[in-house]
């Protein structure tokens, strides 16, 4: 607010008057204001200033002149309300509990808007001539009101419209303080006959609008975005005590993009440069999340990636060695491949029931979450009060030792409170006297969660960051808007659904028509305008990707927007982030063997600190898990099938002559899928996934390794030495453990190395210098006996439609398939003795580079190579970007990574 109308507000209190804000925001922000010019004046101690929002103001005022007795309703307890209502129309969007309760919302709101502005429509005869969602509406109005009638209860939209009927009809008019009002950008109809029938009340005169007003026209919305927070920093380091207000839609939305900009521009403080003046839900903040997790967990299940963030948090252990235990046994059941979508408490301690392991889990953990659910099955096998159980729950995290693992912070204690606090809430629903299920109260806190909003207690920041009608009440020395297009401002918006659309333009409600959009916008803007001495809005000319332009509103009040100043624009490379320092050391393998085979000499290739990290750090790759098979279960499951079909006799084949020879091959590979599905599927997997989906999976394998078989039918003559074969060598002072999927002997004797893929890959991932995959090379340089003359080395791509091989054979045509035309690829990439003894050489320089320990960052094709790589938090590539971009642009392009296609 300007200068001239925060003086008449600190005057005002000053003299003991009462403020009337419009939101819970604008009271703390004046109340601190108010704070700070006392300190400034060097004083100690004053008075408190009487600064009430609204609603606290109608609450003090109903319990300071109400003689009423009937129960005031918190949200919960209304919105419960009408959900019951709701449900007994038997339609069904009102079947499920999620949109019963959002059906619930919405019938509240249009509650609330006609007793805003159309209190007339309250009365059932008024009514009369709804129709279709309007009439349902009214019927549950009608029923609410006869509820609140027979229980003494009490909505609090209808509050204001009690109290004007006691103030009119009671004398002690002259008694009441004269109000002053504040930040409200209009007075709703309802505010307005309050005010009146409570005596005097006025607002502030309006300041003068600003002497400095700028326009601002980006290229994209991060530019506009970071030329704010250059804005902001440039501010703050000409003058620390300077006070600023940035305004933006969609806060919560782009909360993260604007820490990250403002962290950028402004660095890490001990004391916070900026906050929002918006909180997020409850169900967010990370002490009450984790709590309502390890509450489900006790009766139910939970997803594998909220277990993940559960232990993360450290809150479900006693201790550190707890916490870390836990994570370890996650990581066990993946590396054991039984990681699951859903997590039961009881599944998760008893996968390796009488087996040891590395990783068992903290006997007292189990102990205490045994108890804590065993304790629960027990009392939630009755119906409680929604006391009982917000009583229970306290009861139960406390058992649990939950949080006591570590200290916790200021912040962490408010969010205590505001979680205790949502237990309150949700305890509230007893207020008729039901009795609820464990299940549905939980279902209760979540909805509380969701909807309860939590910021910790404001530390004063010299930067604001508020939404267009949070920022009336805020004081400020300089104000930037954001996000000014003709799209969002004036922001729109759509009709109730459940009110009369011609109802809604009489009352003239919020989103009736444009006009009324407008109008609200213009005076948030002319608000704006008068607020500070300088105010920027800014707009850009593309968002995500789509054109945008200036709002007409804004161009109207501050001239058509300029091109961003060169001051407030990033130079074209921003400035590093570290230092850069050259690190030659090396820390030598100390060991003999190598785990992980020919990926991590293809880990080498690609980048040398992937390959460290991966084989030395133990740096795993994780895949989620799905309600289905996996891709790599799939792929599992095609090379254990392919292995029993070319395991020899007496239930396999093992020449062309014996494929040949197979009069019903799709039956005959049927009962090879069926047997692989048999001894390959676990009992967990195949219990938690329904008898047709594997069924159908079967049918799927059977089809594919079937049309595989018909296409190696029209082969030359060969016969198949080995499937799965297991190799040990020797590279470079290096043991490297290895298994080849088959060995053909072709029909001039010599070996074709096959290795089957059903993802797309591609030959060209082996070129030199730097091949981005070497799995089959090196099985052909080092893996074949000495005997063994290399006849080819290529991939089976056995996907569905496109079976072929892809590779490098010496004599394709004369060996693997006759009549090959001289333009296939097979023909224009016949192996070469040459190629051989190049890739050999490579290998061996890979080897050495690992046995030497070479582990720098050096991305064999950024960024595709980093796309899948997922350690980015560990080599911080991205700082490096520019020089590696650079880079680039001199090698030249690279293939696509064969890793994907290995599944």
């Amino acid at each position: 607010m300007g200068s001239s109308t925060a003086v008449e507000i600190d005057a005002w209190l000053r003299q003991g008057g009462v403020v009337v804000t419009a939101s819970e925001r604008a009271a703390r922000a004046l109340a601190s204001a108010f704070h700070r010019a006392r300190r400034a004046e060097g004083l100690t101690a004053w008075t408190a200033p009487n600064i009430q929002d609204w609603n606290s103001f109608v609450g003090s005022a109903w319990a300071a002149h109400s003689i009423d007795g009937r129960l005031l309703l918190n949200r919960t307890q209304e919105q419960s309300l009408w959900a019951s209502l709701a449900a007994t129309e038997g339609r069904m969007a009102t079947l499920l509990e999620g949109p019963r309760y959002r059906l619930a919302a919405l019938a509240m709101d249009a509650h609330e808007l006609l007793c805003s502005y159309a209190p007339r429509f309250l009365r059932a005869s008024a009514r009369s001539g709804w129709q279709n969602d309007a009439a349902t509406f009214s019927r549950w109005l009608a029923a609410f009101d006869e509820t609140c009638r027979t229980g003494d209860l009490l909505s609090p939209a209808r509050l204001p419209i009690d109290l004007i009927q006691i103030f009119q009809t009671s004398a002690g008019q002259a008694d009441r303080p004269p109000l002053l009002l504040a930040g409200f950008d209009r007075i709703l109809p309802v505010q307005r006959a309050f005010f009146d029938a409570w005596g005097a009340w006025q607002e502030p005169v309006p300041s003068q609008p600003a002497g400095q007003i700028q326009f601002h026209e980006a290229t994209d919305d991060q530019a506009e975005l970071t030329a704010c927070a250059i804005w902001c920093g440039r501010k703050l380091a000409a003058n620390p005590k300077t006070r600023l207000l940035v305004v933006t839609q969609d806060a919560a939305a782009k909360r993260g993009r604007i820490e990250r900009a403002f962290l950028a521009q402004t660095g890490s403080t001990p004391s916070p440069i900026f906050e929002f003046s918006l909180g997020v839900p409850l169900s967010q903040v990370a002490l009450p999340r984790a709590a309502h997790l390890v509450l489900r967990w006790l009766s139910g299940p939970l997803a594998e990636h909220e277990l993940d963030w559960l232990f993360s948090t450290g809150y479900s252990a006693a201790n550190p060695e707890e916490c870390s235990r836990l994570q370890a046994h996650m990581r066990a059941l993946r590396r054991r491949g039984l990681e699951q979508p859903d997590w039961t408490l009881q599944g998760f301690m008893q996968p390796f029931a009488g087996q040891a392991h590395e990783s068992p889990l903290p006997r007292e953990w189990v102990v205490r979450m045994t108890e804590a659910s065993r304790r629960l099955d027990e009392i939630r096998r009755r119906p409680q009060s929604p006391l009982d159980w917000a009583e229970l729950v306290p009861q139960l995290l406390e058992s649990l030792h939950f949080a006591a693992s570590q200290s916790l912070s200021s912040a962490e204690y408010q969010a205590v409170r505001r979680w205790q606090q949502a237990l309150e809430t949700a305890a509230s629903l007893g207020f008729d006297g039901r009795r609820i299920d464990w299940k549905e109260f939980l279902s209760v806190l979540d909805r509380t969660l969701d909807e309860t909003l939590f910021a910790p207690e404001s530390r004063d920041a010299p930067i604001q960051i508020a939404g267009p009608a949070e920022s009336a009440g805020l004081a400020a020395d300089a104000v930037w808007f954001l996000g000014a297009t003709e799209d969002a401002w004036p922001a729109g918006g759509a009709t109730h659904p459940l009110l009369p659309p011609e109802l809604q333009r009489e009352a003239r409600m919020p989103h009736a028509t444009a006009q009324l959009d407008w109008d609200l916008a213009q005076a948030i803007s002319t608000r704006l305008l008068s607020s500070a001495p300088e105010v920027h809005f800014s707009y850009a000319k593309q968002i995500a990707g789509v054109e945008s332009r200036p709002s007409r509103l804004i161009a109207q009040l501050a001239a058509p927007p300029r091109p961003l100043p060169a001051e407030l624009t990033l130079a074209p490379h921003p400035a590093p982030l570290t230092v850069s320092i050259e690190d030659f050391s090396r820390i030598p393998f100390q060991g003999s063997h190598v785990p992980g085979g020919a990926s991590v000499l293809t880990a080498q290739s690609q980048c040398p600190f992937k390959a460290f990290a991966n084989a030395r750090l133990g740096a795993e790759r994780w895949e989620p898990a799905q309600a289905g098979l996996t891709p790599s279960q799939r792929g599992k499951l095609l090379h254990e099938v392919l292995h029993a079909v070319w395991a020899g006799p007496l239930l396999g084949i093992r020449t062309c002559a014996d494929l040949l020879n197979l009069t019903d091959r799709r039956s005959w590979v049927g009962a090879h899928v069926r047997r692989v599905f048999e001894t390959e599927v676990r009992p967990s997997l195949r219990d938690r996934m329904p008898a047709r989906y594997l069924e159908l999976e079967q049918q799927r394998l059977t089809g594919l390794v079937a049309a595989w078989l018909d296409y190696e039918s029209a082969r030359s003559p060969f016969e198949v030495l080995e499937t799965e074969a297991k190799r040990t060598i020797s590279l470079a002072g290096l043991t490297f453990s290895l298994r080849l999927d088959r060995l053909d002997r072709l029909n001039d004797g010599s070996v074709l190395v096959v290795d089957y893929k059903t993802g797309d890959v591609s030959p060209k991932s082996w070129e030199l210098p730097r091949p981005d995959d070497i799995q089959l090379p090196l099985y052909a340089g080092f893996a074949l006996g000495d005997d063994d003359l290399l006849g080819g080395l290529t991939f089976a791509k056995v996907r569905p439609g496109k079976h072929e091989f892809a590779g490098c054979i010496g004599a394709p045509s004369g060996t693997l398939f006759a009549g090959l035309k001289n333009s296939t690829a097979l023909m224009k990439n016949a192996l070469q003795a040459e190629q051989l003894d190049s890739w050999k050489k490579a290998i061996e320089r890979l080897a050495e580079d690992f046995l030497a320990g070479r582990a720098d960052v050096d991305p064999r094709d950024y960024p595709k190579t980093c796309e899948r790589c997922r350690l980015q938090t560990l080599c911080r590539v991205q700082e490096n970007r520019i020089a590696l971009d650079e880079d680039e642009s001199d090698d030249g392009g690279a293939t696509d990574s064969a890793e994907a296609a290995d599944e």
